[in-house]
């Protein structure tokens, strides 16, 4: 990677922003047609700290604005349409300004991020630093690596790039089969 464009190489989700997630889940289902959404209620990140050397523990943790949060909690609904990942968020507590900015109050769902899985995210925060640039947010959940890039002024939207493990990579591979499977 050498550039902010080696990010965008290989898209793999649109994300969204609620109020309510449920609501968020009938439209897709309903009115655009996907198979049933996965729900995860209360999905938390905070309190976690990144790993300080190579022997630390990898815990969940998440870095709003350059300080860890003590408390970050969202709703995520997750559904495919083929090999495209939709995911929406609801924020619920803590450091989640991120999302909460960008909701359009009563409607289902507003385009919120483009995401971009990479192979190395270390490779990945390097060309965002020597762009001059910095992570909004960036963390570890699971095997997720991640972190958004503040792209609003430039192209309307923020953009997240993710390092998925086999097992999350997995994850997704599932729910591209289930989407596919209304199809068989």
């Amino acid at each position: 990677m050498r550039s902010i464009d080696d990010l965008f190489r290989n898209f793999m989700q649109v994300g969204y922003v609620t109020d309510d997630i449920d609501v968020a889940a009938a439209y897709f289902e309903s009115k655009l047609g996907t198979v049933e959404c996965v729900k995860h209620y209360g999905a938390s990140m905070g309190g976690g700290r990144p790993a300080t050397g190579d022997s630390a523990a990898v815990t969940p943790y998440v870095v709003v604005d350059g300080e860890p949060a003590d408390e970050w909690l969202i709703d995520v609904l997750l559904v495919n349409a083929g090999a495209t990942n939709l995911e929406v968020i609801r924020p619920v507590a803590g450091s989640v300004d991120l999302y909460r900015g960008a909701i359009r109050p009563g409607e289902p769902a507003t385009l919120h991020h483009l995401g971009f899985r990479v192979d190395d995210f270390d490779e990945a925060s390097a060309v965002v630093a020597s762009s001059g640039r910095t992570w909004a947010q960036y963390g570890i959940s699971g095997g997720i690596r991640m972190g958004y890039l503040d792209m609003r002024a430039e192209l309307g939207h923020f953009v997240e790039v993710m390092e998925l493990d086999e097992e999350s990579a997995d994850g997704f591979l599932q729910l591209e089969a289930f989407s596919n499977a209304k199809y068989a």
